[in-house]
């Protein structure tokens, strides 16, 4: 359907002068903003916003957003579980654990439900702060998975002061 800016009646907004142009701006403003706000809140609130976004979240956050259920009561995560790093950081002790995947989401869960790096679950069950991010291959400037996987051990002294025990695989 084509508009025809002939048939429009744009009156308005050309006598808008002053007072009014100011009013008009700053409402365009405002309405822009509160958009721009419930977008990012949203892509930050689910799993997969705060996967493409590469937010960290709580372990606690993770664990419940990973166990909501979608259709045919299978587990939603399941469709956003793709090839990339998760990076678990224990904030009690300042240590990092870097760790590559297929199935990022999957596999970070397995270290907070005791099929993971023991000493990560262990500190964890212990009652250690940890959060989560993922960084996901396809966001990343990475050619695969264990080169993403060297950068971030390095990064973070993973390997020297923290969990993972070697510098990553080769």
């Amino acid at each position: 359907m084509m508009i025809s800016l002939d048939k429009i009646d744009l009156s308005y907004f050309t006598a808008l002068s002053g007072t009014r142009l100011i009013v008009v701006t700053v409402l365009t403003i405002l309405i822009i903003t509160a958009l721009l706000i419930s977008i990012y809140s949203v892509s930050t609130n689910t799993l997969k916003g705060i996967i493409n976004n590469s937010k960290e979240i709580s372990v606690k956050k993770f664990l419940r957003l990973r166990n909501i259920k979608g259709k045919g009561q299978k587990l939603a995560s399941n469709k956003i579980d793709v090839p990339g790093v998760y990076i678990i950081h224990n904030h009690t002790d300042r240590k990092y654990y870097i760790g590559q995947a297929q199935h990022i989401v999957s596999r970070a869960n397995n270290h907070f439900t005791a099929k993971g790096n023991g000493r990560v679950y262990a500190d964890y069950a212990r009652g250690d702060r940890f959060t989560i991010r993922f960084v996901t291959l396809k966001k990343s400037r990475a050619k695969n998975l264990n080169d993403l996987e060297r950068h971030y051990i390095k990064k973070y002294n993973a390997s020297e002061i923290g969990y993972n025990r070697t510098k990553g695989n080769q």
